[in-house]
């Protein structure tokens, strides 16, 4: 499933409806300061998006009106904080001073993401599962595409896909190497990394195209 791409008013829009349930379609233009165009535009793409929902409001003798509020699928769109329960996490992971126990845990990850992401991926040779690699994560909008060179398929990550844990140490570009190992089933070589520098993070497999 492709991330939601959200604009600075879309943003905007979604934090006034965060802070007030359930509005009038002037509150929020007052709110954001823009034309009652301009709000409408932006509800009806969210709208689509499943992120708002539209109710009709009767009060007194007057004519129904619209209120809007965030969906559940809204709320959650500004509320991610993973980020950096991850970096927590992972750094809690490099606290552990027994270098197996360390690692179990590591491996305990590599397993369940696997898990997680094996049904996205086609293809029964090895080249065939690292272009679905590919695929799956530009879905993810993560930078990573396919090559073969010297007949050996890679996989090159220009942009990584966990900036904040890959900032102090290579131990988060192993990991992904123990994955993308785990979900094609062929042992994988990181044979470039941003933090040697190079240009782009590169894995790549020693099994042949058959």
């Amino acid at each position: 499933m492709n991330t939601i791409q959200l604009s600075e008013n879309d943003r905007e829009l979604i934090g006034l409806l965060r802070a007030n349930p359930v509005v009038s379609i002037g509150y929020l233009i007052e709110g954001m300061g823009v034309t009652a165009t301009a709000v409408r535009q932006r509800l009806s793409r969210l709208m689509a998006l499943g992120l708002v929902h539209r109710s009709h409001s009767v009060e007194g003798r007057g004519r129904p009106s619209h209120r809007y509020e965030l969906t559940e699928k809204g709320r959650k769109t500004l509320a991610n904080n993973l980020g950096d329960l991850a970096v927590v996490l992972w750094k809690e992971v490099q606290r552990i001073a027994d270098a197996d126990t360390r690692q179990q845990v590591i491996s305990g990850v590599v397993e369940r993401l696997a898990m997680q992401y094996e049904t996205e991926v086609q293809g029964s040779t090895t080249a065939e599962r690292m272009e679905s690699i590919t695929r799956m994560f530009a879905d993810r909008d993560i930078p990573v595409t396919f090559e073969q060179r010297n007949g050996l398929p890679i996989i090159k990550v220009s942009g990584c896909p966990y900036p904040s844990l890959a900032q102090d140490n290579r131990d988060i570009c192993e990991m992904e190497q123990q994955l993308l190992a785990k979900i094609i089933g062929q042992p994988m070589t990181l044979c470039e990394c941003q933090h040697d520098g190079d240009s782009c993070c590169s894995f790549k497999s020693e099994a042949s195209k058959n």
